[in-house]
């Protein structure tokens, strides 16, 4: 799939990221949606619930879901930056900033009813 945004907005109403897609499609991403489903190495090498860390590497287990309140509150984008032309890196509040959110992946996981067939 090869997509394309034409407008991205951070700070959409009701805490979601909001895209505009060049085929005239829009994506509503909950903040706690997009956090939980971040692409990067740590995050999708999570153990699953009640393994520990031993199927990956020593230290304190990870949780099975991301908490929806962060150090500073509700969790929620910092900021987020271009990665070239074909991605999103988003800094989070609670402090994770690891994750790169290509447009294709991002496509692919638009919670609307349309893309994930609940219409």
């Amino acid at each position: 799939m090869n997509s394309n945004p034409t407008n991205v907005k951070l700070a959409a109403e009701g805490g979601t990221l909001a895209i505009e897609w060049d085929d005239g499609h829009r994506s509503a991403f909950p903040y706690a949606y997009l956090r939980d489903r971040c692409p990067c190495a740590t995050c999708t090498d999570r153990p699953a619930a009640g393994e520990g860390l031993a199927a990956v590497g020593s230290g304190p287990p990870l949780p099975s879901s991301l908490p929806i309140l962060g150090p500073g509150g509700p969790l929620k984008p910092q900021r987020a930056e271009l990665v070239g032309h074909y991605a999103l890196q988003i800094f989070w509040s609670d402090g994770h900033s690891t994750g790169i959110y290509t447009f294709d992946y991002l496509r692919e996981n638009c919670p609307c009813p349309e893309c994930n067939g609940s219409s």
